[in-house]
């Protein structure tokens, strides 16, 4: 419809709301949430204000008459809402929440506070031209699942050993990550180890992790983390990296790199390794501050870097375990 330009902009804006509407009820049925997509501005507005009448609402909405009183006709069938009416006037009525509907308004909480973070992700840009706008808007509400972002982060996140049902991921999720902060220094070995873990990392003694919601099909993978030996260390002085940690932009601000890292830490310990190193920016301050806080510290580079973007280089000294 794009190509029709403005004359389809009614079609395309019903377009990307009959979406969103599809994609919160898939939501609130995954969260055991007994509304309606269509239903939240009413229940928003009662909870905010107590109650009102049938015209009220309408009028501080600004939908019709007549959409308003269906739609609440439909809310009261369900328990959502109750009606009153004036004892002064007969002809007069209000409606306001019910238990059941104060219930579900609090039940439903969390998932508008995650689905408000996805939201404003996806509607942080800047456009002098609506049509421009809107088309980036499709872009990115369209292109992806808004349901399986927010429960991203609203379900039980879990760390576990790459598998190969996670291949396709690891290889998306850090291309992404470098396509957005180095598009120009991507290597060659970035694309061999991201396309070959088994392989490059795996098979060379080495681990992969990965952060995943469990789902019936495919895990849906927010995060990963790999660990290789590094040689030239003594039987005593093993030494080990930390490459690839990446969390997908909508699931971050939830712990899940700091899961990863202390998970490869662990590791890394119960393997006997005395040091952990790894490379990273100068403008990776969100990073720079993970590693300070797990205790890893600048020192200069031992060999110079195959990355030309990494200007960072960090050692973090282990507990060893002991029988």
């Amino acid at each position: 419809m794009e190509q029709f330009g403005v004359l389809t902009l009614g079609s395309r804006l019903k377009r990307l709301s009959d979406h969103l509407f599809i994609q919160v009820q898939e939501i609130y049925s995954q969260c055991d949430i007994p509304i309606s997509a269509t239903y939240f501005p009413i229940l928003r507005l009662l909870q905010k204000t107590g109650s009102l009448s049938v015209m009220e609402i309408a009028d501080r909405l600004r939908l019709s008459h007549p959409a308003v009183s269906k739609q609440t006709t439909k809310m009261i069938k369900e328990n959502l809402l109750e009606k009153t009416v004036d004892e002064q006037d007969q002809r007069r009525s209000s409606l306001c929440l019910s238990e059941f509907g104060l219930s579900a308004m609090q039940r439903v909480e969390p998932v508008l506070q995650e689905m408000e973070i996805i939201l404003e992700k996806m509607t942080a840009f800047s456009s002098e031209n609506f049509m421009a706008s809107l088309s980036i808007l499709e872009s990115r509400v369209l292109n992806g699942s808004l349901a399986d972002k927010v429960l991203d982060r609203l379900e039980p996140i879990e760390i576990v050993l790459l598998e190969t049902q996670h291949e396709k991921a690891f290889y998306e999720l850090n291309m992404a990550w470098l396509e957005r902060y180095f598009p120009e220094q991507i290597a060659e070995k970035d694309r061999n180890i991201l396309r070959n873990p088994q392989q490059e990392i795996i098979q060379q003694g080495g681990a992969v992790w990965v952060a995943v919601r469990k789902k019936q099909a495919l895990d849906s993978v927010v995060g990963t983390i790999a660990f290789a030996p590094v040689g030239g260390g003594t039987s005593s002085d093993k030494r080990g990296e930390v490459f690839k940690l990446s969390v997908d932009e909508h699931a971050q601000g939830k712990g899940i790199a700091q899961r990863l890292l202390s998970t490869t830490i662990d590791f890394a310990t119960q393997g006997g390794f005395s040091t952990l190193s790894l490379e990273t920016a100068s403008c990776l301050d969100v990073a720079r501050h993970l590693y300070d806080k797990n205790g890893f510290v600048e020192k200069p580079f031992p060999i110079p870097s195959l990355y030309a973007r990494a200007d960072v280089y960090m050692e973090k000294s282990l507990i060893l375990k002991t029988n």
